[in-house]
């Protein structure tokens, strides 16, 4: 039965289901709709529907797909990040129960690595991070494979010679610089770009913010989408490449995946005759 002959049946909106994938958004007359999650969010934002959490938390399959939508939109997650960083506790928590996710499965760690190595800008940031965690920069410069491999030359066709050796991170005179990613020249006035309401779109990410478990199944589904890392990587950079760092074993790994990976390898790499000796 459609949802408004269910509607006419039962009377009840927590008898009304949907086709998978499908969310249930109770219409401003009344009357229940079955819809997709990313029209459920343009429906609530121009006020022809109300988000209904409590609904939404008795059917969990419809609320995972409503918290695939909100992370999969770059504008509301912007907000999100925003909302994080002003909430250090929320953050120290996060990011021990990502350690402890990576300890079991170290391919969460390449999808928290992957979209900050990957970036031209965000690898500069990350380099500088890196440099500034004590434990990090002294492990980097014991370990002769990842001196040997900073000072060989760039690698891959068109890189070019190597970088001169003031560019060199892990050596005394590097010159530091700031690094201004293209997602800060988005920042407008209003995050939610798309949106006709942005009260309505933050009342409703609210209700998830708090509900703890909801909020650590949301980071959850996080650190399992590299899509999601890479936004999140700008604006939460530090804690996230401190948390790993601060962890011995993490931090091994880490190197191993920096090695690993040309591109980054080619943005710290220059060449140097002290190398050879």
């Amino acid at each position: 039965m459609s949802p408004h002959q269910q509607w006419k049946k039962f009377a009840d909106l927590d008898m009304i289901t949907c086709k998978p994938g499908y969310l249930l958004l109770q219409k401003n007359n009344g009357n229940p709709s079955c819809v997709m999650p990313s029209t459920y969010l343009k429906l609530v934002d121009r006020g022809y529907g109300h988000h209904n959490q409590q609904f939404l938390e008795k059917h969990p399959e419809m609320m995972n797909n409503l918290k695939d939508a909100i992370a999969s939109n770059k504008n509301m997650m912007f907000h999100w990040h925003e909302m994080m960083q002003t909430d250090s506790t929320l953050v120290s928590n996060t990011m021990a129960d990502w350690v402890s996710q990576m300890h079991g499965n170290l391919d969460l760690l390449k999808n928290m690595l992957g979209p900050m190595t990957s970036d031209p800008e965000l690898r500069e940031k990350m380099i500088q991070i890196m440099k500034n965690h004590s434990h990090m920069e002294i492990m980097m410069k014991q370990n002769s494979k990842w001196m040997d491999s900073v000072h060989d030359s760039m690698m891959g066709s068109g890189m070019g010679q190597g970088m001169h050796h003031s560019q060199c991170a892990w050596c005394p005179d590097y010159d530091e610089h700031s690094i201004s990613h293209s997602m800060n020249s988005d920042k407008i006035d209003s995050h939610f770009m798309g949106f006709s309401n942005s009260d309505r779109m933050m009342d409703m990410m609210h209700h998830m913010w708090i509900n703890p478990e909801m909020v650590q199944d949301m980071h959850t589904m996080m650190l399992e989408d590299p899509s999601h890392m890479a936004m999140m990587s700008n604006q939460l950079m530090e804690p996230i490449l401190n948390a790993v760092m601060d962890d011995p074993m993490l931090r091994d790994q880490m190197m191993e995946l920096m090695l690993e990976h040309q591109d980054f390898m080619n943005t710290i790499r220059h060449d140097n005759p002290e190398s050879e000796n």
